[in-house]
């Protein structure tokens, strides 16, 4: 393994098993940010125990990455301005195609829109596009792209019904430590 290498798997170790247990969004965010590099807004709010993995993550302003999310970034992961992320949501780029005898790896750019709402333990799998403004429920694992402004559920998740589209909120929800007790209230 090469030095740059070893560096790298140290700094994200320390970010998956230490930094994400440190109770303050300022901290988690200046060590994801500046130590990492992700691009990561800082008005954004990644609360305690989510899992990074990977160099290519990006998540847009006022968007919540709720408790022990999951995120790939190995070929890249992009989130959108004020998106919602429930608790335990997997976000993959990366896997294999089981069909080649080398096991080839498999997978892109997973891309999520803005004003995206994804629900608790949703799983989505790598090279998905989850268009502007689309609900995902909970438990929910999408296979393929999802358009904007609709409301998708199931194994695999199919689009059910539109979404109305007339949204304005910032997503802004940050607690005390572990807690669900808002700060802002």
């Amino acid at each position: 393994m090469s030095f740059t290498k070893f560096i790298r798997a140290v700094t994200l170790a320390f970010a998956n098993h230490f930094m994400a247990a440190v109770p303050s969004f300022t901290l988690r965010n200046l060590y994801y940010r500046h130590i990492l590099r992700y691009k990561i807004d800082k008005t954004c709010s990644l609360h305690m125990g989510c899992f990074f993995t990977g160099g290519k993550i990006e998540v847009g302003r006022e968007t919540i990455v709720n408790r022990r999310c999951f995120f790939d970034g190995r070929l890249g992961l992009k989130i959108g301005e004020n998106c919602s992320i429930s608790p335990e949501v997997t976000m993959l780029s990366m896997g294999h195609d089981p069909q080649d005898p080398g096991f080839a790896v498999s997978g892109g750019l997973t891309t999520i829109g803005d004003y995206v709402w994804i629900g608790t333990r949703a799983i989505i799998l790598p090279g998905v596009t989850i268009g502007e403004g689309a609900v995902i429920g909970a438990g929910s694992i999408v296979t393929r792209d999802i358009a904007p402004w609709k409301i998708a559920v199931g194994n695999p998740a199919k689009e059910i019904k539109d979404r109305n589209r007339d949204v304005s909120y910032p997503c802004e929800y940050r607690t005390w430590f572990d807690t669900d007790i808002s700060i802002h209230s």
